[in-house]
């Protein structure tokens, strides 16, 4: 009897088992998902903290790699702060640091002084430009010089460029000096333009061209390099000479020349100064 009651039982479970198993068959499958959730919901109330676990270091490793990202723009702006020399960026983007002034001389009046910085090289070929003027034109009146940069560099008014400490707008000399001049520049033309004395001014800019620093390019009415082509032909400047300077007679698109037409510089001559060669973030 002990056996055979053994035996009822085991098949009992055997039935009961088989019984589950085709219960769980018919049991449809959002039944069985909504069990799975109560269970799940279930394990979630008394292990929450573990669960946080995961996105808690999500958060620390995010707040780490944001932080590198700070150091390294900290890093970055310090290294562009110490820039080796004066002029930093392009002349209509850029910025000045250890600034020098262009102090007060004979022969030329400052019409604008808190806007007188440049480079160490700007100013000493502007000096030299003007010197050497005046000692082959001792007679001529005082000459206007406009803007260079602000003491810091960047945008000034009147201007897009002149942000860099390589940019000076400089007067013209005339047969007889405006009264307005040189408080204010004045339109050349050809009954007023000593051309002798504003083609010296310009050679003497040019003569900078191959030193550190010196001459990149000058900006001027094309009409009045017309003025100044015209003098130097008739006083027996050379073709291949002139074609070095102007742009003139080419067009005002053209490439040519070392003296390009801009609009609004028929009153002044605008020099550009290349970068010295110690400027390391200068462009």
């Amino acid at each position: 009897m002990r056996g055979l009651v053994g035996l009822v039982v085991v098949s009992g479970l055997v039935v009961m088992s088989a019984g589950a198993d085709a219960k769980a068959r018919r049991t449809p499958a959002k039944s069985q998902k909504a069990t799975k959730a109560g269970k799940a919901g279930k394990a979630s109330k008394g292990k929450a903290s573990i669960s946080q676990r995961p996105q808690r270091a999500q958060r620390s490793t995010r707040a780490a790699r944001i932080s590198a990202i700070r150091e390294h723009d900290r890093e970055r702006v310090e290294i562009r702060a110490f820039a080796h020399g004066q002029s930093i960026g392009a002349p209509w983007a850029g910025r000045l640091q250890h600034p020098t002034l262009l102090p007060s001389g004979d022969g030329y009046v400052i019409r604008r002084p808190e806007r007188a910085f440049g480079t160490e090289t700007t100013i000493e070929l502007i000096e030299r430009a003007i010197g050497e003027t005046f000692d082959e034109y001792p007679d001529e009146h005082v000459l206007a010089i406009g803007d260079i940069s602000a003491e810091t560099g960047g945008l000034i008014t009147q201007h897009r460029s002149h942000q860099s400490g390589r940019d000076v707008d400089v007067g013209l000399f005339y047969t007889e000096q405006p009264a307005e001049y040189p408080n204010s520049f004045v339109t050349a033309t050809a009954d007023n333009l000593d051309c002798a004395a504003t083609f010296k001014l310009l050679e003497s800019f040019l003569a900078t061209t191959n030193e550190d620093g010196g001459v990149l390019m000058i900006f001027l009415d094309f009409d009045v390099q017309g003025l100044l082509y015209a003098w130097a032909q008739d006083h027996g400047i050379s073709e291949r000479r002139l074609a070095r300077i102007f742009q003139y007679p080419h067009g005002r698109g053209s490439s040519e020349g070392l003296v390009r037409h801009v609009a609004n510089h028929d009153n002044h001559m605008h020099v550009r100064f290349k970068c010295p060669a110690d400027d390391t973030s200068c462009q």
